[in-house]
């Protein structure tokens, strides 16, 4: 799917997102994101350097959850979440990431395909599906 402008500028320009999972039997996690970048393409792409608990929500169930917000308003966008630690993708988060700084050890990386955006701001339109 391909972000609104608005989406995209939220999601690049916030320095902390909110990340929601959930294990298999339903457990949800919540977490805070800072290390994260938008491909080309529209996938969300967030570096995993110290995940315990969503890293195994989301080997488990690849559904996810994550919220955006500014001034504004705020969206909430929903996914399906492929984790990887090899190959073409990894390297390319991983060399993001190690830009940033040797301190970040970039064990893995989320790469998100949105397949849902909704409208989170309070009002009337709360809740309804945008794209």
């Amino acid at each position: 799917m391909q972000l609104s402008n608005k989406i995209k500028n939220i999601f690049v320009e916030q320095s902390t997102i909110q990340l929601a999972t959930a294990s298999a039997e339903g457990i949800p996690n919540l977490c805070h994101i800072g290390c994260k970048y938008l491909r080309e393409d529209g996938k969300l792409i967030i570096i995993d350097n110290y995940m315990k608990k969503t890293r195994a929500n989301v080997l488990d169930n690849p559904h996810v959850s994550v919220l955006l917000r500014d001034e504004n308003g705020s969206y909430q966008l929903k996914g399906v979440c492929e984790y990887v630690d090899e190959g073409e993708e990894y390297e390319a988060a991983r060399k993001w990431m190690k830009a940033k700084g040797d301190k970040y050890p970039a064990k893995g990386a989320l790469i998100i395909e949105v397949t849902e955006v909704y409208d989170s701001t309070p009002g009337d339109c709360a809740g309804e599906k945008i794209a």
